[in-house]
């Protein structure tokens, strides 16, 4: 089941160390060594590989610090399909239910996706910017808790995993690595949104050919221009009511 809420920003290095869950609430959240209390999660990073079929799809998905795990299942059937349309190397984001799988040392953290779509490589950078400084904001967090001005989450933390100035540093240098992958010289504005037809109608126009494209190709051509699978069918519907496409076939479809 789904569930709406912030979505935390974490780098998979940290997220892969979590070995514990903790309450709060009427919630349960995996937390993280860096003092992260993940319920959900946001991340972008290259996916890697992927596999299963239309029942459930396992995906690994690199950051510049490590690799998140990533599984969708019949639950989210939008979120399978639109995985196995999506053709390693690619930058995705992925929004999703942190949760951590099995008991003692051989637990690991993993992502249960909600949404996944293609991204370019700009808004990956943008979110490995952010992501750094919401990580270097809960270091300085756990710094404050060491040094008792503060407690709470971080004296959780900081309690379940030992935590102490070493491991900040440690930390703090996995955050100087993932900045040091951003390409200098790319601006790092908010990204504007783009409509799903406008998306849909440019995969079209560069990937359609003359004859046109089947039904199902042009879905795929959405997905990888950064729509859902669910998306990309509704931006067609509305591409063929506005007379922007027609269909020559029941199972082909072609700009005018």
């Amino acid at each position: 089941m789904m569930f709406m809420g912030p979505a935390e920003r974490v780098f998979a290095r940290e997220f892969a160390a979590a070995r514990h869950t903790a309450e709060s609430g009427d919630a349960r959240y995996v937390v993280t060594p860096g003092g992260a209390w993940c319920r959900r999660i946001f991340i972008i990073g290259a996916l890697t590989e992927r596999r299963g079929g239309s029942d459930i799809m396992q995906a690994r998905i690199a950051d510049p610090t490590d690799t998140f795990r990533v599984s969708a299942d019949w639950r989210n059937p939008d979120a399978v399909e639109t995985l196995g349309y999506i053709e390693p190397p690619a930058f995705v984001a992925v929004t999703g239910r942190a949760t951590l799988v099995g008991s003692g040392p051989r637990a690991y953290a993993a992502v249960e996706v909600e949404a996944v779509n293609v991204v370019n490589s700009t808004v990956r950078d943008l979110w490995v910017q952010r992501t750094a400084a919401v990580t270097l904001d809960r270091l300085e967090g756990m710094r404050a808790a060491l040094e008792g001005r503060d407690g709470g989450r971080m004296a959780t933390a900081i309690r379940l995993y030992g935590i102490g100035e070493a491991e900040i540093q440690g930390m703090a240098g996995m955050v100087r690595t993932a900045l040091g992958s951003l390409r200098s010289g790319v601006p790092l504005d908010d990204i504007a949104p783009v409509i799903g037809r406008d998306l849909l109608l440019a995969a079209l126009r560069e990937g359609g050919g003359e004859q046109g494209v089947p039904l199902e190709d042009a879905v795929v051509l959405g997905v990888r221009s950064g729509l859902s699978a669910r998306d990309a069918r509704a931006a067609l519907e509305e591409l063929l009511a506005e007379g922007e496409c027609y269909q020559p076939t029941p199972s082909m479809v072609k700009l005018l």
